[in-house]
């Protein structure tokens, strides 16, 4: 097995932000551990949990030297942590990898392949394979950010930002030399967003339609989190802060605009996908509520569950209901009406 040390780095950094982790952490290490492309190094940053997860972090660096394990004296927020994991690393490569997802054996290898095949490429992220809390298969998904595989920045930006998409292409493996270029996640609602546009600018994204990334669905997610204690999420200190973070990354998005690889024609492009953002996907309401919830918190979380109704978010949602209706379509076939 090769070994990154100093004097060799490791091909792939993988980077590990956790907090309060014990329930799914054993699995996601143990998958990460069985990876067949082997030269990697996996960096763990505990944001101070007060669970088991120090200890089993523990334990797995003891049992394999590619496992740097640091803990914070204090909980920093998510986005810093994720910040402090990427900063923590090395290698040409790099992968952001959430405590309660799994990888498949073969993840880092196929992701690794295709990148190296394609040098205009910044990411490669694979079919996402839903599961519920015990492990138990969900359903799988692609992702839907299709022509950010164009070879035109303008297109790849357009699609970023105009296409609901679930974000997961940021967790994929990512070229360093380009995410170096990156500006460093901020800490609001979004911020995931604003990372998938500027990769997106940065360079051409591959979608394997292989699903090798099990992604774990459960009541402690982010997503599931009550639109109210976001900002807290990701950082302590914004704890009953006012924002209004839609608008915020519309900034984001702006700031992008100024980048070498959007100017000439390509800016033209960009510009005119700015316009269109406003009427798209909601955008001009969630603006408003985000005001209105700054005020009345409880607004947020209502407006979330109405706009589920009609329109259900990439991913996960998009699966679950997707069952549902296989589920009520079996139960037509075979005569069985469903009761409540």
């Amino acid at each position: 097995m090769k070994r990154c040390t100093q004097d060799h780095p490791p091909l792939v950094g993988i980077g590990l932000p956790v907090y309060n982790g014990a329930r799914y952490l054993k699995a996601a290490l143990e998958s990460v551990l069985a990876q067949t492309l082997t030269d990697f190094e996996l960096v763990i940053c505990d944001n101070a949990s007060t669970d088991g997860t120090g200890e089993i972090c523990r334990r797995f660096a003891a049992r394999d030297g590619r496992i740097r394990y640091y803990r914070n004296a204090g909980n920093i927020g998510a986005d810093p942590n994720f910040n402090l994991v990427f900063d923590l690393s090395r290698g040409k490569y790099f992968k952001f990898f959430p405590h309660d997802d799994v990888m498949e054996p073969d993840y880092l290898a196929a992701c690794v392949h295709a990148l190296e095949e394609n040098p205009d490429a910044v990411v490669c992220q694979t079919q996402l394979r839903f599961i519920d809390q015990a492990g138990q298969d969900l359903g799988i998904c692609s992702s839907d950010l299709y022509r950010a595989q164009s070879s035109r920045p303008s297109q790849r930006f357009a699609e970023a930002i105009l296409t609901p998409h679930n974000c997961y292409d940021m967790m994929g493996v990512c070229r360093r030399s380009l995410l170096d270029l990156a500006t460093p996640l901020q800490s609001f609602h979004g911020a995931d967003r604003t990372r998938v546009a500027e990769l997106a600018v940065l360079g051409r994204f591959l979608h394997l339609p292989r699903p090798l990334l099990k992604v774990r669905d459960h009541p402690e997610r982010y997503s599931r989190a009550d639109p109210s204690a976001r900002n807290a999420w990701h950082d302590p200190r914004l704890a009953g802060t006012r924002s209004v973070p839609t608008w915020r990354l519309y900034r984001n998005y702006a700031s992008f605009l100024r980048r070498p690889e959007l100017q000439g024609g390509e800016q033209f492009v960009a510009r005119a996908a700015m316009l269109r953002w406003w009427f798209v996907n909601w955008n001009a309401v969630r603006i408003g509520v985000d005001v209105a919830a700054a005020f009345a918190p409880g607004i947020g979380g209502f407006a979330e569950r109405v706009k589920q109704a009609f329109s259900p978010a990439p991913g996960i949602d998009q699966v679950r209901k997707a069952r549902r209706g296989q589920a009520s379509s079996s139960l037509a076939a075979s005569g069985i009406s469903e009761e409540h």
